[in-house]
């Protein structure tokens, strides 16, 4: 009797969750392309935006079985801007914060497969370790440097911002936004001598004015993680991109980007990891954190 009604229970939670998703956010475009978002790869750290090299390469292996294609960051823009068609089937690789274990635990698993990936950095970071982030043992990791980037952008990898430090941009004032977004871009272009186009926004969050702002600033396109408005509008500065964290399998990757039967669940799990980002902005203002300039 009890399982029956634990049963029951779940299946009504699960059926309400799912009404209210379809309300709420529903299905990307079918003909516009899916954007992964990855952080480290590497072999462990005490946090959940890691994935171990083997299943990265796995999951990437399982996506090109699948049929996927993964493209480069001037074909997606070329899809955003109306130049080209877009499919469902074509997939822009993306890694935040730009960490060096990209060298050893990303980088030769993309080449042998002939994949791009577009890498937004920390500018004010480059070559440093990880200060921004909250004090966790096994968390220091160091970020590539300008010489190592150059190498990479010969290499046919893009490059973005992620800002100068990895704030919460809707805690600035304007005018810091501003120099958040116009000092990285400028940073970059100056070393690597491309352009920069697109803008990973901290946290994934962002507010309409600092999407105005990236407007402003020049970008080309602006990406947050999972955007309030429904899935099936494309917002050029508010760019929805699905996160990959260590407990994600090639099979949840398969949802993520299938848009199927069980893709609200995988979509409504990004949305609660991601609101769970909310907090490190927060912790830092505790001291938990300090920023050396």
């Amino acid at each position: 009797m009890y399982l029956l009604s634990g049963a029951l229970l779940i299946l009504t939670v699960a059926a309400a969750l799912h009404i209210m998703w379809r309300i709420r956010w529903g299905f990307p475009p079918g003909n516009f392309p899916s954007v992964l978002a990855y952080h480290k790869v590497t072999s462990f750290e005490f946090g959940g935006t890691w994935m171990p090299p083997a299943r990265f390469a796995a999951q990437i292996d399982a996506l090109l079985d699948a049929g996927y294609r993964f493209i480069d960051e001037e074909a997606f823009l070329g899809v955003l801007e109306g130049e080209r068609g877009g499919s469902a089937r074509e997939v822009l690789l993306t890694f935040d914060d730009g960490y060096r274990e990209l060298l050893d635990g990303a980088v030769p698993i993309l080449e042998r497969r002939g994949i791009p990936a577009l890498i937004f950095l920390i500018s004010d970071f480059v070559g440093r370790e990880n200060e921004w982030e909250l004090r966790l043992p096994g968390r220091r990791f160091r970020h590539l440097d300008w010489d190592e980037i150059r190498d990479l952008a010969g290499r046919g990898f893009t490059f973005g911002s992620h800002t100068c430090t990895h704030r919460d941009l809707r805690r600035l004032p304007t005018a810091a936004v501003r120099t958040e977004l116009l000092s990285s871009k400028r940073a970059i272009e100056g070393h690597v001598a491309a352009p920069v186009r697109s803008l990973s926004y901290p946290f994934g969050l962002t507010t309409p004015a600092i999407a105005q702002e990236a407007s402003r600033a020049g970008y080309r396109a602006a990406f947050s993680m999972y955007p309030p408005a429904p899935n099936r509008r494309i917002e050029r500065y508010n760019l929805r991109r699905e996160g990959v964290y260590v407990i994600d399998s090639a099979l949840s990757l398969r949802i993520k980007l299938g848009r199927g039967g069980m893709f609200w669940c995988e979509d409504l799990k990004g949305r609660a990891i991601n609101a769970v980002a909310v907090l490190t902005p927060l912790l830092k203002g505790f001291g938990m954190f300090r920023v050396d300039r």
